[in-house]
This record gives structure tokens, C-alpha cells and sequence, in this order.
């Protein structure tokens, strides 16, 4: 989470832009008009606090997240471009248990981060599927990618289901995340053969309506949270109660609270999910 203005700082159009700049890159525009919008669905009194919570996002855009799976993957012992220079085989799986979810883009992108999209590197890259086909040794490694983990789910029940029962013993298996809750980390590392390395480290500090999280007062935190439950009654703290402001690029989780990005009738976000 970033460090928002200062209270009573002006909405003005130098911040407008400064927000347009941050949020550049997002799957739909980001415009002038619909953050305006998007204030406008506050109360005036609220309006300070909805401005601060604009600059409190953490917006990860495709450069960020390219920076962080070349140095990520350039910190694994054993790797090289080169493959004379490896040590042992080398395969990269988007950790994902169906088709379509962001693991499959976020492949592309690790692809392009590394300098391994051309057609003479298609053989490091494989989907789960392939990985039956395959004989491994415990020379050998399997990179696991994707972009997020808020609370571990997602990843622990993927590994049971889909991972879990094809995967050989033998190689050592990666999982590369752009992003990360501790909390997630700590959970991956006990339920599955995983290890994992990412970029972006979560905490409490992170959850806008954590006690850890000085940016925003209690009063504050609860005619936030008020306005969470008009856009998501369900999940008014966001997915598994993380009240995390995070954003990608490619899409906002539905770990980061409803007000950034539910788009229903009571409620229009500033990132859509599914536009």
C-alpha cells in the first residue's frame, strides 16, 4: 500500500493526472470522467477519504511485473539462458488448473521478461498436462508461474487436485508469484512440495482495515468499510477478508476491497474485473 496525501489535500487536476499516470495500463481506460464518477458515489464529507484511498493503491503495471520475474528467475541457482551452461532440465508450467485464468497470460509475459519467446525456447515451456509425458531427474527443475496469492487457497487446492497426483518426486518444483501475502507463503510452503519466491511482500499492514494500517483513522476505516458492504454486501473486506488496495494491470484480485472494482447497479469500481 502506498502512503496517500496528507488529509484535506486538494482534488485537483494535478492529482487527477498523477492518478491517470499511476493507473495508465489498466485492461480498461482508466479516464478523467470515471474517477469522477467514482468520487461522486461518496458522501462530500467522504470525499477526502476516497481520494486517499485512490492514492493508496498499489498498482503493479506489466513493467513492474516483468522486472520481477526476470530477477526472480535470474536468482534461481542452476539456470542459465545458455543451455550448456544449465544445470539439469529446466521447464516453466503456468500454475493454473484451468485454462484461461491469469497464469496462462502471466506465462507469456515471463516469457517476454526473460528473452525466451522465440520459437528455438518452445520446449521449456510445457502445461501441467505435458508434464505426464515427461521423464525427470533430481537434476532437474519445475518453475511453477503466476501472478498472486492473497490467502494460499487457490494455490493449496490446485496443487491437491490438479498437481499434487502427476507430479514426479524428483525435480524440484518452483512457484513464481509476482505478489504475495505472508500469510499465503507460509500456508504454500506447509500444504505442498512447493517452494516460493516472489517479488511483493503483503502483511497486515496491507489490509486497509488492519489495525496495522496507520494510513486511514478507525472512523475512517468504518464509513469505509460501510461503503464496501453497498458494493459487495457478501465480501465487504474483499476475498478471504484480505482489504488489500492492490491492483495489476491485467486485472484487480477480488482480494482488494469491492469499492475498486465491483461493477453492479449500487456500485461502479474504478478497475473493473470482467469489462
Amino acid at each position: 500500500m502506498r502512503a496517500p496525501l496528507p488529509r484535506g489535500s486538494s482534488i485537483d487536476g494535478n492529482r487527477v493526472a498523477d492518478w491517470l499516470n499511476v493507473f495508465e495500463g489498466y485492461r480498461t481506460s482508466v479516464t478523467e470522467g470515471g474517477i469522477q464518477r467514482w468520487i461522486d458515489q461518496f458522501a462530500r464529507e467522504d470525499r477526502d477519504m476516497a481520494a486517499r484511498l485512490l492514492d493508496s493503491v498499489e498498482f503493479i503495471n506489466t513493467q513492474r511485473i516483468r522486472t520481477a520475474f526476470r530477477e526472480l528467475l535470474n536468482s534461481f541457482e542452476g539456470w542459465h539462458i545458455d543451455p550448456a551452461k544449465r544445470k539439469g532440465e529446466w521447464r516453466f508450467v503456468p500454475f493454473s488448473a484451468s485454462p484461461g485464468t491469469s497464469a496462462d497470460s502471466m506465462i507469456h509475459v515471463f516469457r517476454q521478461a526473460n528473452g525466451l519467446s522465440s520459437n528455438k525456447f518452445n520446449s521449456l515451456f510445457k502445461y501441467k498436462s505435458d508434464l505426464l509425458r515427461e521423464t525427470f531427474s533430481q537434476n532437474d527443475t519445475i518453475v511453477f508461474v503466476d501472478d498472486f496469492s492473497a490467502t494460499g487457497n487457490q494455490a493449496c487446492e490446485s496443487w491437491k487436485l490438479f498437481f499434487d497426483e502427476i507430479m514426479p518426486p524428483e525435480p524440484r518444483k518452483i512457484l513464481v508469484l509476482v505478489a504475495s501475502s505472508d500469510s499465503a507463503l507460509e500456508r504454500i510452503r506447509a500444504e505442498t512440495e512447493l517452494e516460493v519466491i516472489n517479488d511483493i511482500l503483503l502483511n497486515n499492514s496491507d489490509n486497509i482495515f488492519h489495525e496495522a494500517c496507520n494510513h486511514f483513522s478507525q472512523g475512517e476505516k468504518g464509513r469505509l468499510l460501510r461503503y464496501c458492504q453497498r458494493a459487495d454486501r457478501g465480501k465487504p473486506r474483499g476475498y478471504g477478508d484480505c482489504g488489500y488496495v492492490v491492483v495489476f494491470s491485467h486485472r484487480c484480485p477480488n482480494n482488494s476491497i469491492p469499492v475498486l472494482h465491483v461493477t453492479k447497479p449500487q456500485w461502479r469500481g474504478v478497475f473493473p474485473r470482467h469489462e
